[in-house]
């Protein structure tokens, strides 16, 4: 081999290396994005406090998890978000709130949260990732705080993360009205507060606070949400997604309320997965169908707004 094919192999190997640690810090640096004030002048006599302080552990992390972390937060009294700004070589100029799960307890922040930002924000939607505050189970089983109290704490976060979203949309490049909340298990049950739950005090005239689209990732409801059909169908779009196996949310009691959306509120979606069980996130190991519901909530959106693409 002569001097100048060993040169040559020498620079395409320092170039390879070079890129792949420039693409490694690049994932690295879109992992660290900081978090901010989900209410930028504080919370006026905020109710939700605890005795310990906002801590998180270290959850078992998939070798396909997008982030390399799983963290999952308890104590949380004072909210944040997490902007992810689209790829802009791809951008569809559509905003999303992703509200992770953790039984209104615990946030999983990146399981259900970082990651879902990281794949999406790559296909062109802007994304925030919403650290709500959550309440906390005693030993006994009941909640330290009172949970109506709770609730209406917790729906306001909701309801600020789409406002605060929304004053994004010149910032990030992308369309004031085309703002979505996605939200997994106990994320589902908070995008519910704000969709389905005000429906019938609402109507057709919807708040800013109110998502255009949203998406439910295993979370369902009682059917008497959704029975009114002169109200359902003012509903935004929504996209639903659960499996078979769920062991937390029986597909048998939640179908009757899942099928009364989708039959009812245009441009809706229903994905029931034979395998995945509860808190499957991006399916990184729960199956080969279940790991699909990714590409069809983006092609879903895609379908609602066609002119982005």
């Amino acid at each position: 081999m002569n001097l100048t094919i060993k040169s040559d192999i020498r620079k395409t190997i320092v170039g390879f290396s070079i890129l792949f640690f420039a693409l490694a810090f690049s994932n690295f640096a879109l992992a660290q994005v900081e978090e901010e004030a989900l209410y930028p002048e504080g919370i006026t006599d905020n109710p939700i406090h605890f005795s310990s302080a906002e801590s998180y552990v270290d959850s078992m992390v998939s070798s396909a998890s997008l982030s390399g972390q799983n963290r999952v937060y308890s104590y949380v009294s004072e909210p944040t978000i997490s902007i992810y700004p689209a790829n802009e070589q791809q951008n569809k100029h559509i905003g999303l709130i992703i509200a992770p799960g953790g039984g209104l307890r615990n946030v999983w922040l990146d399981k259900e949260g970082t990651d879902i930002a990281l794949y999406l924000s790559k296909m062109g939607i802007t994304c925030m990732v919403l650290k709500y505050r959550v309440n906390h189970r005693l030993d006994n089983g009941k909640w330290q705080l009172d949970f109506g109290m709770y609730v209406s704490e917790a729906e306001k976060d909701a309801k600020q993360a789409v406002k605060l979203m929304r004053s994004f949309s010149d910032k990030y490049n992308f369309d004031e009205d085309k703002v979505g909340m996605i939200g997994f298990s106990a994320g589902g049950w908070l995008t519910e507060r704000i969709t389905v739950k005000k429906m019938g005090k609402y109507g057709a005239e919807k708040p800013q606070w109110m998502p255009d689209f949203a998406g439910f990732i295993y979370h369902g409801s009682s059917p008497k949400n959704a029975k009114n059909v002169d109200e359902i169908k003012h509903l935004p779009p929504l996209f639903m997604a659960i499996a078979r196996d769920d062991e937390k949310l029986p597909v048998d009691e939640i179908i009757p309320y899942l099928t009364a959306i989708v039959l009812n509120v245009e441009k809706s979606e229903l994905h029931v997965y034979n395998k995945g069980k509860h808190g499957f996130g991006l399916a990184y190991e729960n199956g080969n169908s279940v790991a699909a519901w990714k590409d069809s909530f983006y092609h879903w959106m895609m379908d609602l707004y066609p002119a982005n693409n």
